[in-house]
């Protein structure tokens, strides 16, 4: 078996969905792994994407479900190489059995610490899954279907209809504490009334 070498070439900021509420503990600590769920798509981590518009949907979705505190989002700049050792990556880079397997098998651990990996990868980049993820995994489970079936679901929008890989979305997942000095939170979007502001660093202390 041949080594792989890859060089991963990241955007200058990614993004992630919060609550204004929040903004105090990323502040803390960026990476605080007590707070990170399981049964996430890609397992445990912190999770950003490369969209904006994508990362202000999360946070929406998450004042909607909470129905506590402002949208927010994150804007994150990432320095791989302030790492002494490069992480470990899984990369997906399209709709795939492999990907929706991965998402199945991470969505349905059964307690905190389980995890289908062995090792976990300390970076996971590939597809958003659509439609209402948990409530298919929850048929899935009680339904004993399969992967396939799965894949089959989560491609598919609220209307049924097939959606292709950039119409899903992307997430990248850092998942591994030790990594938190790539990382450096730059500023934030905070939605305000009806617009989103934003605010870097310096203006807020």
């Amino acid at each position: 078996m041949y080594g792989l070498s890859i060089d991963v070439i990241f955007p200058s900021h990614l993004y992630h969905g919060t609550l204004d509420i929040y903004l105090d503990s990323f502040r803390d600590k960026l990476m605080a792994g007590q707070y990170w769920k399981p049964n996430r798509d890609f397992g445990r981590g912190l999770y950003t994407t490369i969209s904006l518009d994508q990362a202000k949907t999360w946070a929406r979705s998450m004042q909607e479900k909470l129905n506590e505190g402002n949208p927010c989002v994150l804007e994150i700049s990432i320095s791989p190489e302030a790492l002494n050792t490069p992480p470990s990556y899984r990369i997906f880079t399209g709709i795939s059995q492999d990907w929706a397997k991965y998402i199945y098998e991470h969505r349905t651990v059964k307690s905190w610490n389980d995890d289908p990996c062995n090792p976990h990868a300390d970076i996971v980049i590939g597809p958003m899954a659509d439609a209402d993820t948990g409530k298919i995994v929850q048929d899935g489970v009680k339904l004993k279907k399969n992967s396939e079936w799965f894949l089959d679901k989560i491609t598919r929008n609220h209307a049924n209809r097939r959606l292709d890989t950039m119409k899903l979305g992307n997430q990248i997942v850092f998942c591994n504490e030790d990594h938190a000095p790539m990382l450096h939170m730059s500023g934030a979007y905070h939605f305000q009334g009806r617009r989103w502001r934003y605010h870097g660093n310096e203006e807020e202390t």
